[in-house]
């Protein structure tokens, strides 16, 4: 199950939205993009498979509500609507709140209706805007669609639906759409027919999941601690994560799967009221660096926790090292264990209290979040004791930013770019990164991304961030959305961040998966009737014909669309990515020196480089500097020389293109 981004109790960070209120739902396991055939573009949503474990969970420990007297269970009505006899649907809406189970219905429907495992994805909703045309119909599949974390649907949405049923029903593929009452309103422009789930009792919720991961526990639930827990208000989730703490053979007893279920707080109430003198502050460090730590180094968690001392005026007693109690001393006061070769956790006990420790300590102590924030950034920096644990510290702050008062982790992360340090500036790159990715807030951080990039006052150095930002996690996870902000980046009349902008642009090409698709994307930008995106179509285009560097990007698509000699030159990619961008005036000595590089490189079949250069130049022999493209100075090597030979020759006997790809286009400008 998911759950939507929202506003927190302090309002303002998570209140941000996606492009048209979009909302992205994060989900794990192997990507693949389910085409039908080739497309210039993303025709279709990426998707992911369903694990073997959920799906054994839904066959069996699904809990089913009870039956009402308007027809049966939610189940088989939604069976019967994707496999009507007559006038088959294919599509079926289940509405209700999230965190309420029905994700679990979906998968259960499309099991029941005959759907093999195997075949059953989740979509990655890597848009800003919701297309039904981007949803696929592959034969034999199915997808289940969470449009939950959507305030509304454009009309278009449900005006396709139509469409996409006639198609999946010739592809015998089914959609379950998850939507809330709020967003799922078509009115009368769509006929899929909408079924509102019921949410199922949380206590036979866990206790259907109890007995099949741990049937030897399930009389814990009747003992009144625990029992107590599963009120009419708790949710399907929350039943589900009770079974999961009880079915753990690291659970001592049922006060801890109590003391777990409720994060730890009422352990780390007691804890810091009992260590709350003035010579346990250095324990107290100890207990949060070991929390953002989990796991790591004793040498690593222990010097950082006496940084973060430091850090609250505390004094180091004399002696350095052999100062204090042993640290097998400190690890008893703060209930951490000493874990393989010599690394401290405190969840190895105490599941997921290293989050708990977090969590409690920036709830409760409102001043000491910059001090947080800001010590993180300190160990994290290049040289000091944390910085080969930089990743693991920006998923620790990122839990944080998506608790209470997150809107000060993207503050501090706006000041640490500015100040123009390197450690800052890097740290505030990882961050951005989880952030972006997390399924709670990365919608918001998304959202932040795309108007930095957009912006006329953002700085170079934070185009430069949200740059790498796209080149890294976000660009691997929601490609589209990273290549979207680079277009907004590669666009700017200023040129700020041109070079980390070209070089995201060419990291997220380097993924063979997509590569031509990538390329294709950007060629449409290049061509494009809007002069500002013509203008990052241009600049985009040439960043991935560049060959310099140790294993350039265009090699390897140079090398994949050298099959592209069976179409027709002028609409070949390249061919139409260097006649573009040529139009642009303050693009045309770049686009000459690129191409004059491809035709001088010995890496580039020749056949290829020259096939492509005939169909940049044909019709453009009179343009200004094309003389010395072909015979002049840009000749720099016996490759070169010959292959301008043989280019000449065949442009003087090429025919022109047709009227409508020679006619002069505007000129965009800068």
């Amino acid at each position: 199950m998911t759950t939507a981004a929202g506003p927190t109790p302090e309002g303002a960070f998570l209140e941000a939205e996606a492009s048209d209120h979009a909302v992205v739902t994060q989900v794990a396991g192997d990507y693949d993009e389910h085409h039908h055939l080739y497309v210039r573009g993303w025709e279709y949503l990426g998707a992911v498979g369903v694990s073997e474990e959920e799906l054994d969970l839904v066959e069996q420990a699904y809990v089913h509500e009870p039956v009402d007297a308007g027809g049966g269970r939610q189940v088989n009505r939604a069976v019967n609507v994707l496999k009507r006899p007559l006038g088959q649907r294919n599509i079926v809406a289940l509405i209700g709140a999230p965190d309420t189970g029905r994700r679990t219905t979906a998968l259960r429907v499309l099991l029941d209706a005959g759907m093999a495992g195997k075949n059953i994805h989740s979509l990655v909703l890597d848009w800003d805007r919701p297309r039904i045309a981007q949803v696929p119909h592959t034969p034999g599949h199915s997808f289940v669609l969470d449009l939950s974390g959507y305030r509304s649907l454009p009309k278009d949405f449900y005006q396709g639906l139509a469409d996409y049923q006639t198609a999946a029903a010739k592809s015998e593929a089914y959609l379950v759409i998850l939507a809330t009452p709020d967003t799922w309103k078509p009115g009368s422009v769509a006929t899929v027919s909408s079924i509102d789930c019921v949410t199922p009792p949380a206590d036979k919720v866990a206790e259907a999941h109890l007995r099949h991961l741990a049937p030897e526990r399930e009389d814990w639930l009747k003992e009144t601690e625990l029992a107590e827990l599963l009120g009419t208000t708790t949710s399907p989730s929350d039943a589900v994560r009770l079974a999961r703490i009880i079915a753990n053979p690291g659970t001592a007893d049922k006060v801890e799967a109590r003391e777990e279920f409720g994060n730890w707080e009422d352990h780390l109430l007691d804890w810091f009221e009992e260590y709350s003198e003035d010579e346990d502050l250095r324990d107290r460090a100890l207990l949060i660096a070991a929390a953002l730590l989990e796991g790591r180094p004793a040498v690593v968690v222990m010097d950082a926790a006496d940084r973060l001392f430091q850090r609250v005026k505390g004094a180091l007693p004399h002696g350095g090292a052999l100062a204090g109690r042993d640290l097998d001393k400190r690890l008893d006061a703060i209930g951490a264990e000493r874990v393989g070769d010599d690394a401290i956790s405190l969840s190895v006990e105490r599941h997921g209290l290293h989050e708990a420790v977090l969590e409690h300590v920036w709830r409760q102590r409102p001043p000491l979040r910059q001090i947080l924030l800001e010590w993180a950034s300190d160990i994290s920096a290049p040289g000091a004791i944390a910085v080969k644990h930089l990743e693991h510290i920006a998923e620790g702050v990122t839990r944080l930013a998506a608790g209470s008062g997150g809107g000060s982790v993207i503050q501090i992360v706006t000041k640490w770019i500015a100040t123009g340090s390197s450690s800052h500036h890097r740290l505030a790159v990882g961050l951005l990164e989880s952030m972006a990715t997390h399924p709670r807030i990365g919608v918001a951080v998304r959202k932040y991304l795309y108007d930095w990039a957009k912006q006329k006052g953002t700085s170079d150095a934070l185009a430069q961030a949200v740059a790498e930002v796209c080149a890294g996690n976000l660009g691997r996870t929601y490609p589209r959305v990273a290549l979207t902000r680079l277009r907004l980046l590669a666009s700017r009349a200023d040129g700020r961040a041109a070079g980390a902008v070209a070089e995201a642009i060419r990291v997220l090409a380097s993924d063979p998966d997509r590569r031509a698709l990538i390329l294709g994307e950007i060629v449409d930008w290049a061509e494009s009737e809007d002069p500002v995106m013509r203008q990052g179509g241009a600049k985009a285009f040439l960043a991935l014909t560049d060959l310099t560097g140790e294993n350039p990007t265009a090699l390897s698509l140079a090398a994949e669309l050298s099959t592209e000699a069976s179409t027709a030159p002028d609409d070949q990619l390249f061919v139409r990515g260097w006649r573009a961008a040529w139009r642009h005036d303050s693009a045309t000595a770049e686009v000459k020196a690129s191409l004059a590089a491809w035709l001088d490189s010995p890496n580039v079949h020749d056949d290829h480089v020259i096939n492509v250069a005939v169909g940049v130049l044909t019709g453009r022999l009179g343009d200004a500097g094309v003389a010395d493209l072909l015979v002049g100075p840009s000749v720099s090597t016996d490759v070169g020389h010959r292959r301008r030979t043989t280019l000449f020759k065949r442009l003087l006997s090429s025919p022109a293109l047709p009227a409508e790809d020679t006619e002069e286009q505007p000129a965009t400008g800068t």
